[in-house]
């Protein structure tokens, strides 16, 4: 065996040199080779032919990549800031977790499952709670799943056992945990749940507004209190982004939970934290460490930089036999890369006031500052429920931008033009819309988010002339 695992090691180090060598040509965006236009086009139709709808725009890649950088199709490289919605927190091409995935390609099994598992699954859920008692939450479990509507799925069914099946569910006004039927009610964006009867009796209340910080938190209470009230026994758990993301990449200060949190603890209701999004990109691993707030957390369900995806709660809620299985817990690949992944974090210097993902949010923050001043008739006031929206916030490798007064139309252009201009973005958030980025964070250079942040400048600022 130890000859086997010797030989596979020296077979995986001669492959990334050969992957290092192949990728070193990567080093800038560049413009697509006209020849190759065609094909990038072909795969785009294909993908929309079999899909039932076209994409956002043809994000086609070759599988070449470098750092924050990817090749397309048609051999065009743009910066990737938005990394499949916050999956790639290490970018492209690593040649660190790309050897771990070699390696675990070649074990037995692709997948691994409840029945049975191998070390890599093992290992994964070990870390991921050693990650969150570390931040102050005593989660006693660990369950993976393939996604992170599957976590959460599993997440509510261990609130409503533990607490003897209470129907209801409490959220935050435009919050977003999944897609599935039941995750598609909690969530509050009705076009995601068109046309889908409703499942489960959600409660709704208004989110932190920095507009009204006070104001918004003294109402929350106050909902919660007369929602509580109206429904004694009545909800399993409240579960919250502790920065929205599809909302809007609103975060909110440790003062505007704390209250509820106490509130909803004193009703038995279980706090449920979706870190799905937030995981690994704030100022610490978790956000409800940054925020100190791991004593009060039930059960936190994480995803996306994870690569896997997983559920974990507290010993006292470990649920009964049956109500949990999967026949896929994840892939081998994903478990073994996950693991490295949580190691890199926890040593890489990350995390701190101190740390580079609050240094590169320190760019993004004054770089946006300098656009707005600049070009003060792209960025008019946008009026939300209570008052005037940030021009520009998130926090760590959490970025958005609300040019032209967040209409949708002109930030779904903006996106497409820095599309075109070679660096590819998304957008959050509705009424207003958002210009929205998720760097990877785990390998993105300083200079890398200034040059980024030059093209969205010259980008806004030539759709403002263009009206």
């Amino acid at each position: 065996m130890s000859d086997y695992n010797a030989a596979v090691g020296s077979a995986c180090r001669l492959l990334m040199q050969s992957l290092a060598a192949s990728n070193a040509d990567i080093n800038d965006i560049r413009p697509g080779e006209e020849s190759a236009g065609p094909l990038l086009a072909e795969w785009a139709d294909r993908l929309a032919d079999v899909r039932g709808r076209p994409g956002f725009y043809p994000t086609i890649g070759s599988g070449r990549g470098k750092g924050a950088l990817v090749e397309l199709m048609d051999g065009s490289v743009k910066w990737d800031m938005i990394t499949g919605i916050g999956v790639h927190g290490f970018g492209h091409g690593d040649l660190d977790l790309m050897g771990v995935a070699a390696q675990a390609a070649v074990q037995d099994t692709v997948m691994q499952g409840n029945l049975q598992c191998n070390t890599e699954a093992v290992r994964f859920a070990e870390r991921l709670r050693a990650a969150a008692r570390a931040g102050g939450a005593d989660m006693g479990h660990c369950y993976p799943a393939c996604s992170g509507a599957m976590a959460n799925e599993n997440a509510l069914k261990v609130c409503m056992q533990a607490r003897d099946g209470a129907p209801r569910v409490i959220a935050f006004q435009d919050n977003f945990i999944g897609r599935t039927v039941t995750l598609s009610h909690i969530g509050d964006s009705p076009g995601h749940r068109e046309g889908v009867p409703q499942s489960i009796e959600v409660d709704l209340l208004p989110f932190w507004d920095p507009a009204d910080p006070d104001g918004s938190s003294a109402e929350a209470l106050d909902r919660l209190r007369s929602i509580l009230a109206a429904h004694p026994e009545g909800h399993s758990c409240f579960v919250m982004e502790l920065v929205q993301g599809e909302g809007g990449f609103t975060p909110a200060p440790r003062s505007f939970f704390v209250p509820l949190l106490e509130t909803a603890r004193e009703a038995g209701v279980l706090i449920w934290f979706d870190e799905i999004q937030t995981f690994g990109r704030t100022d610490r691993m978790f956000r409800f460490e940054g925020l100190d707030l791991g004593a009060y957390v039930d059960i936190v369900t994480v995803g996306k930089m994870t690569q896997g995806c997983a559920a974990l709660w507290r010993a006292a809620h470990n649920p009964r036999p049956g109500l949990l299985s999967g026949t896929f817990l994840g892939s081998t690949v994903a478990m073994s890369v996950g693991t490295r992944i949580l190691d890199r974090l926890a040593s890489g210097g990350y995390y701190g006031p101190d740390g580079s993902i609050a240094g590169l949010h320190r760019i993004f923050d004054d770089r946006c500052r300098d656009i707005v001043e600049r070009h003060p008739t792209c960025f008019p006031d946008v009026e939300g429920r209570r008052g005037p929206v940030p021009k520009w916030g998130g926090t760590g490798g959490m970025m958005r931008l609300t040019p032209f007064g967040g209409d949708r139309d002109a930030i779904a252009s903006l996106v497409r033009r820095l599309f075109d201009a070679g660096v590819i973005t998304f957008f959050c958030g509705h009424d207003p819309y958002h210009l929205r980025m998720l760097p990877p964070v785990g390998v993105l250079e300083p200079e890398h988010l200034e040059s980024v942040m030059d093209i969205i400048e010259t980008c806004v600022a030539a759709q403002g002339e263009d009206g």
